[in-house]
């Protein structure tokens, strides 16, 4: 089986990656400038709310942007509806669960902002979970739709640049354009499939949650590798150094994020490659595999020699920023760089397959596990520059449970 019918990658790239480079830009242009305009202690307030509200998400997101991704890609028009509807229908309950967590986070750990943090939380959580990313993935349409995000982060990123000189702004800028990317990316879906019905079904609510249970531990437990190491860390942490950390983790992220166009774009065809045994799937897979290694280094080398410039041009504007201790906590996580841009294509192989779920659901969740209970700990006390070596250090396990995982799937498969 081919990837015949797919676009060329060629032509979906480049329209994915402009929507991709404003994403890019929000965290490195937008992040600093909040920083200088509110303070430390503030922006350490701000990197709570977001901390918590993006690892609440996951639960919203319910794990369906792989478990329905895979379903999807060769689903006929009634069956995608179906696949909708359960979606729709899950993600419904488990808003619930985003709306009251933030109310116990609050409570137990404390914010800077009381209650109002709690609702900030619950807001930016449901929004953040919503988008329909698994049908747009899955028919091939991002090219499409990377239009419609392109607008929408260009004037997110222009109105924080003007206004965004208050937490409570910041927010509610976010909230607008990430409830605007789900109702459009929802209204795509019906658009498409042309149903009467309303996509609520509440005979589709159990399918739905079964269909995301078996990934949404994965979901939950893949957030910690950005949102849980701070958060299991937050009640260690003061503030500002909560910030700091923060500010790093989302500059890294930030050009982690240049790959998720290619990883988008390719998993379908891995998919459809499996459907042939998983041997070719696997070929193409490491190709891609070996490229994401080789940019994420130059990615990490350009980053370093561009650093001492980028700090001297900051040096008069970022009043309260402490860039050296940035620069720091950056080169740590910076190595985040090739470990993922390359893992992630053969993690992808593993979910595409089906034949390894149980390898990748282990290495997933022990390493959440793990990252989880070092950054409590030993990750917390020691800092921001403490936790990013937790972050690195839970990749590496991620990938070794992982490639412990498939040796003792082959041999099973080979005894049976």
């Amino acid at each position: 089986m081919s990837d015949a019918g797919f676009p060329r990658l060629r032509h979906a790239l480049p329209p994915v990656y402009a929507a991709a480079a404003l994403r890019v830009l929000l965290p490195l242009l937008v992040l600093p400038l909040v920083a200088v305009r509110v303070g430390p202690e503030e922006f350490g307030r701000l990197s709570f709310i977001l901390v918590w509200s993006g690892l609440l998400s996951t639960v919203v997101e319910g794990g369906f942007l792989s478990a329905a991704t895979r379903l999807a890609v060769n689903a006929n028009a009634a069956s995608l509806w179906r696949i909708a509807q359960q979606v729709f229908s899950a993600r419904c309950a488990l808003s619930v669960l985003a709306l009251l967590g933030p109310w116990l986070v609050v409570a137990a750990i404390g914010s800077g902002g009381g209650w109002a943090d709690a609702v900030a939380i619950s807001a930016l959580a449901v929004a953040l979970g919503w988008p329909a990313t698994w049908y747009l993935q899955a028919t091939q349409q991002l090219a499409r739709w990377a239009r419609v995000e392109f607008a929408v982060y260009a004037a997110l990123i222009a109105a924080c640049c003007a206004f965004a000189d208050r937490i409570a702004v910041f927010v509610a800028l976010q909230l607008a354009a990430s409830v605007l990317l789900a109702a459009l990316g929802w209204y795509w879906v019906r658009r498409d499939l042309q149903a009467a019905a309303p996509l609520w079904s509440a005979p589709e609510l159990g399918p739905g949650l079964r269909l995301g249970w078996r990934m949404l531990p994965v979901s939950i437990a893949g957030a910690a590798y950005s949102f849980a190491l701070p958060a299991a860390a937050s009640a260690q942490l003061g503030k500002p150094e909560l910030g700091l950390y923060y500010m790093a983790d989302r500059i890294v992220r930030a050009v982690l994020a240049a790959g998720e166009p290619a990883f988008a774009l390719v998993y379908p065809r891995i998919v459809r490659l499996c459907a042939d045994g998983p041997g070719e799937a696997l070929r193409f897979a490491l190709r891609w595999a070996a490229g994401g290694v080789c940019a994420g280094a130059l990615l990490y080398a350009v980053g370093v020699l561009a650093w001492p410039g980028l700090t001297a041009l900051l040096a008069g504007r970022a009043a309260g920023l402490d860039l050296a201790r940035l620069a720091d906590v950056v080169a740590v996580l910076g190595a985040l760089l090739p470990l993922l841009l390359g893992w992630k294509f053969v993690g992808y192989w593993m979910l595409a397959s089906g034949r390894y779920d149980r390898a990748y659901r282990a290495c997933v969740v022990v390493g959440g596990v793990a990252g989880v209970a070092g950054a409590a700990t030993i990750g917390g006390a020691g800092g921001a520059s403490g936790l990013a070596w937790t972050a690195i250090a839970v990749e590496v396990v991620v990938i070794a449970v992982a490639l412990l995982g498939i040796m003792l799937t082959e041999r099973r498969t080979a005894e049976g």
